[in-house]
């Protein structure tokens, strides 16, 4: 079994304890067997044994990133018009360097928030797994589950029935229940609800479209066959059906109030609060987004500056969760959003915790990834400088210095 020692480096353990100085991480095969510091860990005398010298860098988990949307590259005005120029084929294809390179960004596990078109990430999760492609852990979600009309369909209304979209339109909780189903038989470990209009679709972002009958019946289907359920929510009353619904996690939940984040800690929802994307559409929509949306981001982040806080004070689990893929987001932008969260008021380590451990048991691998433990996967990255001095070091390419996936380096610059 080949033996890795990773030394020198200053060791920052994704669970939130203080760094350590010259720490030592040994990996044996895929799993990480010891840590410690230098001249307390004893290292048997063996031969062919690789030595990686950390010192000056930053020894941290891989980054894991709990919402992209793996189909899509950042398009702005070209983004509705993805159906009629591409098949599911050809969007399989141009994903496939994408989540390359979202890997030698020092992102080792990442979960599509809903790519539909011919559940793609299925088979590119299982081509990562056979190891005909290079990527991370890809964790799938399939179609958005959304209303006739709902958000997640892009396309004009006389298009509506083309059968390459994101979003699969269910009416009633037996089409809900159906469709999750679907979606199951087809392979994804998540299922993913809409819950509420968005800032990127026309009319109120905050409207909420199902009923708690039709979540509950897809929620329902997820969970009875191990899956995860995660709830695109924006808004009180939308937030709140869905956990009530029992959605794991709320991706955005822009507008959360008190009520909404009191009930999210109680029933341990997790929150991917996409924060960046707001941002870029609000600083970067004029003239390549239509007003109404720009508009709409201007508001939204008026109120995540005026209550992001709160959600840290309340206890919400934050997930890094970036959306890349929406307009303005290219895929391996993503640590770009740890950047929003300490702007917002998280403090660095946290932000560090939010796309390591929390993001990990967000996903459902906590048990696996997420943090240097012993007995998990050596999934490791490092980093040249200290996150927590300038949490944007994580975003420079040429600051990540080393990707470890599985045990096996995938990348040194």
């Amino acid at each position: 079994m080949q033996k890795k020692v990773i030394q020198g480096g200053v060791l920052l353990d994704g669970t939130g304890n203080p760094p350590v100085k010259d720490a030592v991480v040994v990996i044996e095969g895929n799993k990480i067997t010891k840590i410690g510091k230098k001249g307390e860990v004893k290292l048997a005398q063996e031969k062919n044994v690789d030595i990686i010298e950390a010192k000056g860098k930053t020894i941290m988990p891989g980054m894991i990133d709990s919402h992209v949307h793996i189909y899509t590259d950042g398009e702005t005005s070209g983004f509705t018009s993805l159906p009629i120029n591409y098949n599911e084929l050809a969007l399989a294809m141009r994903s496939i360097p994408r989540l390359k390179k979202i890997l030698e960004m020092g992102i080792t596990s990442l979960r599509d928030g809903g790519s539909g078109w011919g559940w793609l990430e299925v088979a590119l999760r299982d081509a990562i797994n056979r190891g005909d492609i290079v990527g991370p852990r890809f964790v799938t979600s399939g179609y958005h589950l959304t209303v006739t009309g709902g958000h997640g369909h892009f396309l004009p209304p006389w298009l509506a029935s083309h059968k390459e979209q994101c979003g699969m339109h269910c009416d009633g909780p037996d089409e809900w229940r159906k469709a999750a189903r679907l979606n199951i038989y087809n392979g994804t470990d998540n299922v993913k609800v809409v819950a509420s209009r968005d800032i990127i679709s026309p009319g109120i972002a905050t409207a909420s479209q199902p009923t708690l009958e039709e979540l509950t019946a897809a929620i329902e289907e997820a969970h009875k066959m191990g899956k995860g359920a995660i709830a695109h929510a924006q808004g009180p009353d939308a937030i709140q059906k869905a956990i009530k619904a029992g959605a794991n996690s709320i991706v955005h939940g822009f507008f959360l109030d008190e009520k909404s984040a009191d009930m999210m800690v109680e029933n341990n929802v997790f929150l991917e609060s996409t924060n960046l994307y707001v941002k870029r559409v609000m600083n970067m929509g004029k003239g390549e987004l239509p007003d109404w949306m720009v508009e709409k981001a201007i508001e939204t982040w008026e109120d995540k500056k005026k209550n992001f806080k709160m959600y840290l004070d309340k206890g919400i689990k934050i997930s890094f969760g970036s959306d890349c893929g929406v307009p303005f987001l290219k895929q391996g932008d993503n640590a770009l959003e740890l950047v929003m969260f300490v702007e917002l008021g998280m403090s660095p380590m946290a932000a560090i915790v939010a796309a390591t451990k929390t993001a990990a048991e967000a996903i459902g691998y906590g048990d696996k990834v997420g943090t240097i433990e012993e007995g998990k996967f050596a999934d490791i990255i490092m980093v040249d400088g200290n996150p927590l001095d300038d949490i944007s070091i994580l975003s420079e390419v040429e600051k990540i210095k080393m990707v470890m996936k599985d045990g096996n380096v995938v990348i040194t610059r």
